[in-house]
Formats: C-alpha cells, sequence, structure tokens
C-alpha cells in the first residue's frame, strides 16, 4: 500500500461538509468531518468505513461546516474507542458551543418534520470527551506525525500537515488572512500533495476589507440615524466577533450620528463564542492591534462595544424589534437558516415599512438568505424557521419549538457589503501554494466554478506537476513524492484515446481477415 491514500468524503465541487478520509500506513484518520447547511443538512460520505475504523480525527477549525458531521460518526461507530480529535485549543473551546447549537437544531428537525434521526446530544457529549488540545506547531500521534500552523480564518483555525513514511500531505482548511482582530496565515512547510481550498478561486483579489469594514459601518449607521432598524445575518463564531470589534472601534463615529444613544443587540451564539474570544485574546492567537487595545485599555471585552446589549430574556427579545425601537441587530445564522436572525426577520417584516438586512458573508444556494438577495421581484418570499406568534408560547418559558414560518421580505432592503470574507483570494491561495511547493494538488471547498478558475491560475503559476478538481468520493494517492487524483478531465480524454486506439486496431484485424 502507499504511504497515504485520502478519500474525498465531503467538501467537493461544493462549499461544506468537509471530510476527508486519510489511511497512512495501518491507520485510518479523518481530517475534518462537516455537514452542509440548506434547507436540507446533508453530512460526509462514510460508504464503506467500518465500525471503530477511524483511529483519530485532526480538525481544521470549529466552524459547523468543519466539525458538524462528528456527532453523525460517533452515532455511527465509526470511531475507535480509543480515538481522539486532535484541534487547537481555541477549536475545542468553539466546538463545544458549535457542536450544542447543532445538536438543539438537529433536535428540533427530527421533532417536527420527517428528518430522521442522525445522531444525539449524548453523541455530542462523547464527541467533545474525545477532544485533544494541541498548540500550533509540531506532534505525533500514532504512525503520523503533524503540524499545525495558523490559518488566521477563525480564531484557533490551522492548515494542517501529516506526514508518514517520508511523505506529507497538506490540508488547507479555510485559509483566511483577513481579519481586524486576527493574525496572518503561517507559512506551510514543502509538501507532496496540497488539499486546497478554493471557495473565492474565482476572485483574483477581494476588494479591501479596510473599505468592507467602512461600507457596513456607513450603511448601518446611516439607517440606523434614520430611526431604520437593521438586522445583520451572521456566523456566530468569527464574523459576529469581526462586526462588533468594528462598531467598538468606531462607537464615537456612531454616536455623534445618532440623535441620542445608539443600539446594538447581539444574540445567540454570539454571547457564548464572545467569551471564547475574550479569553484566547492572547499573542499566539490574535493579531497586535486588538491584543495592544485590550491590554492599553485593561479592557477584559475588547470585541463588544458599550452600546451593545444582550436579550436576557425572551420578553426583552419581543421588545427588540417592537415596531417603536430601531436598533441594529446582529444575530445568528448568516444563512437565515437557523439562531435568531430569522426570528428577527420575522419581527422586522411584521412590524416596519422600512428596515435594512444586511449580508456580509456567502449566501449558498438553497438557504433563505441566498433567496433573498437572488430575487428579482420587488419581493423575496422565504420560509424561516421561526419562533411561533407571540401569543403561542410562555416567554418565561425554557424550551421553545421552531416552526416553519414564510415572510415576504422586501427585497429593496437586502443589501450585500461584498468583501468582508474570511476566505483569502485567487492570489492569496497561489501564494500558499507556492510556499507549499507541492508535486500535486487538489482543489476542494469551492463550487465547480471556482474550482475549475484556480486550478487554470493554479497550473499556470505553480510547478505542481498536476492541479486538478476531483470528483466525490475519488481517491488520492501519495507514494514516493507523487500524487494521482482521477480527473474527469484527464479521465474522459484518456478514454478517448483508447477508444480511437481501440477502433485502429479493428481497421487493422479487417484488412488482415480480408486477406
Amino acid at each position: 500500500m502507499s504511504e497515504f491514500e485520502i478519500t474525498l468524503r465531503g467538501g467537493v465541487r461544493e462549499v461544506g461538509r468537509s471530510c476527508y478520509h486519510v489511511e497512512a500506513g495501518t491507520d485510518d484518520y479523518l481530517v475534518d468531518c462537516g455537514l452542509k447547511q440548506s434547507y436540507q443538512t446533508e453530512f460526509p460520505t462514510f460508504r464503506g468505513l467500518s465500525p471503530g475504523q477511524i483511529d483519530a480525527v485532526f480538525v481544521t477549525h470549529a466552524h459547523i461546516d468543519h466539525i458538524g458531521g462528528l456527532p453523525v460518526a460517533e452515532h455511527r461507530g465509526l470511531l475507535a474507542a480509543d480515538a481522539k480529535i486532535v484541534a487547537t485549543r481555541p477549536t475545542t473551546a468553539l466546538a463545544e458551543i458549535l457542536l450544542h447549537d447543532s445538536a438543539r437544531i438537529h433536535d428540533q428537525a427530527v421533532t417536527q418534520t420527517d428528518q430522521t434521526r442522525a445522531f444525539t446530544s449524548d453523541d455530542v457529549q462523547t464527541v467533545l470527551d474525545r477532544f485533544e488540545s494541541v498548540d500550533y506547531g509540531r506532534g505525533s500521534h500514532r504512525g503520523v506525525t503533524y503540524e499545525f500552523g495558523d490559518a488566521a480564518h477563525l480564531l484557533g483555525s490551522a492548515w494542517i500537515a501529516l506526514d508518514c513514511g517520508g511523505q506529507r500531505v497538506l490540508f488547507s482548511g479555510d485559509l483566511g488572512g483577513r481579519s481586524a482582530h486576527l493574525g496572518s496565515i503561517d507559512d506551510p512547510p514543502p509538501t507532496d500533495e496540497l488539499l486546497l481550498e478554493s471557495t473565492y478561486g474565482s476572485t483574483m483579489q477581494h476588494r479591501s476589507f479596510d473599505d468592507a469594514r467602512s461600507d457596513l459601518f456607513e450603511e448601518a449607521t446611516e439607517a440606523h440615524a434614520d430611526g431604520v432598524p437593521v438586522v445583520i445575518p451572521t456566523f456566530g463564531v468569527g464574523r459576529a466577533q469581526e462586526i462588533l470589534q468594528l462598531f467598538r472601534e468606531r462607537e464615537q463615529l456612531l454616536e455623534s450620528a445618532v440623535d441620542g444613544d445608539p443600539s446594538i443587540v447581539y444574540d445567540g451564539m454570539i454571547r457564548d463564542s464572545l467569551s471564547v474570544y475574550e479569553v484566547f485574546c492572547q499573542a499566539e492567537y490574535v493579531g497586535d492591534t486588538i491584543l495592544n487595545y485590550r491590554i492599553n485599555s485593561e479592557n477584559p471585552e475588547p470585541y463588544t462595544p458599550d452600546c451593545a446589549w444582550t436579550p436576557a430574556s425572551m420578553r426583552e427579545r419581543e421588545t427588540v424589534l417592537d415596531g417603536e425601537r430601531a436598533p441594529i441587530v446582529v444575530a445568528p445564522s448568516g444563512m437565515l437558516t437557523g439562531g435568531w436572525s430569522p426570528y428577527y426577520l420575522r419581527d422586522l417584516v411584521h412590524n416596519y415599512d422600512h428596515a435594512r438586512v444586511l449580508f456580509v458573508g456567502y449566501q449558498a444556494h438553497g438557504t433563505p438568505g441566498r433567496d433573498v438577495i437572488s430575487a428579482t421581484g420587488s419581493e423575496a418570499t422565504v420560509s424561516l424557521r421561526t419562533l411561533p406568534s407571540d401569543e403561542e408560547y410562555d416567554p418565561d418559558g425554557d424550551a421553545f419549538e421552531f416552526r416553519e414560518q414564510e415572510v415576504s421580505v422586501p427585497t429593496s432592503w437586502a443589501r450585500r457589503v461584498d468583501g468582508l470574507s474570511g476566505h483569502a483570494d485567487a492570489n492569496d491561495l497561489l501564494a500558499f501554494a507556492r510556499t507549499a511547493e507541492p508535486n500535486h494538488i487538489s482543489l476542494v471547498h469551492g463550487r465547480p466554478s471556482a474550482a475549475n478558475q484556480l486550478r487554470d491560475h493554479l497550473r499556470n503559476n505553480t510547478n505542481a506537476e498536476a492541479v486538478v478538481v476531483p470528483e466525490p468520493m475519488d481517491t488520492v494517492t501519495v507514494e514516493g513524492g507523487d500524487a494521482v487524483t482521477p480527473d474527469v478531465e484527464q479521465l474522459r480524454l484518456k478514454q478517448e484515446q483508447l477508444e480511437a486506439e481501440l477502433e485502429r486496431l479493428r481497421e487493422q484485424i479487417e484488412q488482415l481477415d480480408k486477406r
């Protein structure tokens, strides 16, 4: 057997459910195990894996499209009894928040729809008990040496290199370098095979991150000053902290623009994740700007503006967008697929004639967020998972059943603020690939159009022997410094060549028969 065989069980020709099965010597590993969020949740393809086969999991970062499938793997018994999940310390802390939240969403979906249960809350706890926290740098587990380097995409995010038998495979995870509070991407080591994300592979260069931040601030401030409520759906981990930090840095400007006291409301997962961000506001994990601010200001909450608050109860949540107030609301999820952003959007539609909905991140196909921004008419009718109307639940209760509810959102309310993505653009991905000097590159975590454009860019600008866009469940083989991945175009060309050769041979046989 070759030193490495990597089966691509998710995150290929799509954004979401990243999952790569690595066979190294006699051991089996997963690198990431996520889910894909849309109207119907999708998990990695586990077909062919045996109970207890996976000896360890390496996690690049805590976003749910990279860890959300772990409880499913646990539920199916795929992890060995002693299998560890290796991740950085911030990733471990954030995973606890995100996986428990994912379990609540899954429980609601199973209870209220015909969706089949894929995992339980007990599976989540078992998964969390398996986490083994490491620092950036090198280490070893069983027969593999690993290295974690800062990917600058999310607090604690990492690229991961695995070494076995003199061969090396490098998983980029999600690369960033676009943040007001993170550092820069660590240089990766030279590698034989690179599995490189391609989310923004068709974007040669992002617009200025500073310009994008200014646009968001100006859009929200202008509406807030005019008494128009603003809802910003956002990822609860990472993007939310960027947004709150922006308003904290420019709070005086916000105060001068508003007649009265400004009001910023944040809700849901943001509350819990902020505490993790505050704990790990350390030199190893964040950039100099926010670290210096925290030290010099002695502010234990360096991400949060003074005018920001979070509802402490359902009664308070009811008052946020009651038709009288016009705050800036920051809430997950970023694609309106769950969390509290659908709830606030519903109240916005029901209680106001004018409003702003600012989309600050990628909106996947099959999500309400995508439906809103892509609508061509005056209204976008979307199905939201929201709380029932006020008279149908106990505001002081602890358990709330969500339901599907259609709302019509005026398309004039929606704005896209581009340039805030935490993903590297094509030129930054090229720079990462050049530093890694791979023999072979497989492009993952991107739509086919983005991956194909990045493939051409890398073929023209790197020394890699091959750059391919693989198919789901393809296997990458790494042996003796060479890596081979089935590529559809190459296989089709080879098939045409073989068919032509076969036809030529048939003609020769016919000529011999005539003799």
